[in-house]
């Protein structure tokens, strides 16, 4: 009678294994970051600076063959910052290791650029 609980136990407790199925992937990180610049200014605060880190982490997480840099257009009237701002976040990324030719850049949408702040809004797609 022992022999036969001792073999049910065991053959419970291998059906509960079969049932688990298998352990579930690492989710990927986003492949849409959005950093926001000091206004009218190519400078980027100490928490964008870390989201731009984020980014260039996950771009080497999920293989990006495409890096692509999304800022405002020239305000009219205002300072011409546009150069600035691409230049900031890829020396952020490119000092992560990520390859100079995988950078691609973008103009911000309309639709974006309507949101509050977004005239300094800048936007960092991931591409596969």
């Amino acid at each position: 009678m022992r022999k036969l609980l001792i073999c049910l136990a065991l053959i419970g407790t291998a059906g509960c294994t079969t049932l688990r199925g298998p352990a579930p992937q690492a989710a990927l990180p986003p492949d849409h970051y959005v950093v926001f610049f000091q206004p009218k200014t190519s400078e980027l605060a100490m928490d964008a600076q870390a989201i731009v880190r984020q980014a260039a982490m996950a771009a080497q997480q999920r293989k990006a063959s495409k890096i692509e840099i999304a800022v405002p257009p020239a305000v009219p009237g205002g300072p011409n910052v546009v150069e600035g701002r691409y230049t900031a976040i890829q020396n952020i990324i490119s000092a992560s290791g990520v390859a100079p030719g995988a950078y691609a850049r973008a103009v911000l949408s309309q639709d974006a650029m309507t949101l509050p702040g977004g005239n300094d809004r800048a936007e960092i797609r991931l591409v596969q």
